[in-house]
């Protein structure tokens, strides 16, 4: 399906008003709920929008990322999981290399299914959370900055290459590094890129890295958006604040930790220190002339009993032997190298401390000025709508935006007819134009693609939030021309017998009245004519239906 991407005031000269939509076509743009800005205001991400199904439960959405991470061994080490036709995780880790990140790397493979960004975000969730211990609101928030990222820096070497380790690379190209636009590009084309922390560890805050995630090209896309994406932005800032918090909390404990190994180390050294005096006076001892086995305290004539290494003495009137000192030589070594070590591990407890204060430090302005920022743009936003408000609704009107794709599908948006800006659009972008139809507060329309999960249904479309608040039970002919008469609406329904009938749905809720038993041409145009309702059979005649019970009048042959 290939899409056409518009500007604001272009795609408003490419709109069709409701009661022309039939001449012309446009660009096809999905709902602003679901809008991605990246880079530009004019990329987005296209989902699926039509007949929810009802098959995939949002457990089963989530468990498929929550097997990949199941499947992981724990930490870092570098290992694959899943399938590489479905849903893949490499993870790639090189611990021995300092500069640059790790990363994990979500494979949708060339037999996935997925085709709507907030399913993929649940399973990146669940994956998130089986993996690496987040809870679900943190991970869905996470997921959600990694899709416009992925998006963001999509086909983007240069970039990459400038971020991540080589362990990393060596799985990227080009051609399918990130995360593609549309969901039809999703199946064997992305491979979505989750950056990790340094010694990212399961169950921490940190494991995701969070400034990456929402680097400056992220952050001018969310505020491309209408709400400037404040409602997500103020998600992520308040996992980065816990994360702050939490490492705050582990240095600490290093701080503790390293006092503890301080004073250890300070008594220790004095030990080695004294225990080296003891044995270079032994030593000096076993050199003197005989009879001097006992050094004169000072100024006195008391003597002293040479001390061995260790705190051993040797006796008065006697030196220790070669061996007895070559013994204690080797005793105070190792104790001096026991010192040494200690000291090593002192000086490395000092340097995680310090690149611990540093990142503390980092993540806590990080997050205080990502609150600034939010706070000033929720400030604009709200005077925007504020001001917006009422002018938007007087010149507000109703247009279809159309796809170039194969089916010509539509969307509905709602536009300051002034200003050239979309007020509100609905969800579903799945609708098919000859089958749209007007009520006083609302649309009825034909939505969803054969072969979807949730099938091809008519629809109907509340004009005020442009959401659908109604959808029939059985499929529908996707090129079914709607009838609208009084309270009721007339369809093509497909029955078990692949043949299509009139049926009749209540406009309050498309609940199926009625259904004809002939069957009609799929392509038929219905109308009220001699108090009935014409359709065209198979064999080229017009049958007349009664249009309550929609039972065969007559047949108008031409």
């Amino acid at each position: 399906m290939k899409f056409r991407y518009l500007s604001s005031a272009a795609c408003l000269l490419s709109l069709l008003s409701l009661g022309a939509f039939a001449q012309s076509g446009g660009g096809l743009q999905p709902d602003r709920g679901e809008i991605e800005s990246a880079r530009s205001a004019n990329i987005v991400f296209v989902n699926y929008e039509g007949p929810s199904s009802r098959i995939d439960s949002l457990a089963e959405i989530k468990g498929i990322g929550a097997a990949l991470g199941r499947e992981l061994p724990a930490g870092g080490a570098a290992s694959r999981a899943g399938s590489a036709a479905r849903y893949q995780v490499i993870r790639a880790a090189d611990p021995s290399v300092k500069e640059g990140l790790d990363a994990d790397i979500l494979i949708l493979g060339s037999e996935s299914q997925v085709d709507h960004v907030r399913n993929l975000r649940w399973i990146i969730a669940g994956y998130l959370g089986s993996a690496w211990g987040y809870a679900e609101k943190d991970a869905y928030t996470l997921a959600t900055f990694i899709t416009v990222y992925d998006a963001v820096h999509r086909g983007d070497m240069k970039y990459f290459a400038s971020k991540y380790k080589g362990v990393v690379l060596k799985e990227l190209k080009p051609e399918t590094a990130g995360l593609a636009l549309a969901y039809t590009d999703w199946p064997g084309k992305s491979f979505i890129v989750i950056p990790l922390s340094s010694g990212a560890k399961a169950g921490k805050l940190g494991a995701v890295d969070t400034g990456a995630v929402s680097d400056k090209a992220v952050a001018d896309s969310l505020k491309a958006q209408a709400d400037k994406g404040v409602a997500d932005r103020q998600a992520l800032v308040d996992v980065k604040e816990r994360e702050a918090a939490q490492k705050q909390a582990d240095l600490d404990k290093q701080k503790a930790d390293l006092a503890a190994a301080e004073k250890k180390l300070a008594e220790d050294r004095a030990k080695a220190e004294a225990d080296r005096a003891a044995l270079e006076a032994q030593k000096a001892a076993a050199k003197a002339p005989a009879g001097t086995g006992t050094a004169a305290a000072a100024g006195t004539g008391a003597t002293t009993p040479a001390t061995g290494a260790a705190g051993t003495a040797t006796p008065a009137g006697g030196a220790a032997s070669t061996a007895e000192l070559s013994t204690k030589e080797a005793a105070v070594k190792a104790e001096e190298a026991a010192v040494a070590a200690k000291a090593a591990d002192v000086a490395a407890k000092k340097a995680d401390v310090a690149a611990g204060e540093t990142a503390v430090a980092a993540k806590t302005a990080e997050a205080a000025a990502d609150r600034k920022d939010i706070t000033a743009d929720q400030k604009a936003v709200i005077a925007a709508e504020v001001a917006a408000k009422g002018a938007a609704a007087a010149n507000g009107v109703y247009l279809i935006r159309v796809g170039d794709d194969a089916n010509h599908l539509g969307q509905v948006v709602f536009v300051d007819s002034d200003k050239g800006t979309a007020i509100r659009s609905s969800r579903i972008n799945t609708l098919h134009l000859r089958s749209f139809a007007e009520l006083g507060d609302s649309f009825v329309a034909v939505s969803g693609l054969e072969g979807k999960a949730g099938g091809v249904k008519l629809v109907k479309l509340d004009k005020t939030s442009l959401e659908s608040v109604a959808e029939s039970k059985p499929d529908m002919f996707p090129e079914s021309s709607v009838l609208v008469l009084g309270t009721s609406v007339y369809a093509l329904a497909k029955a078990a017998d692949g043949k299509y009938y009139v049926a009749r749905f209540a406009a309050a809720d498309l609940a199926e009245q009625a259904r004809a038993k002939d069957a009609s041409m799929p392509y038929t145009f219905m109308r009220e004519v001699a108090g009935g309702i014409a359709a065209q059979a198979p064999g080229g005649a017009f049958i007349l239906l009664k249009p309550d019970t929609l039972e065969k009048i007559k047949e108008l042959k031409p």
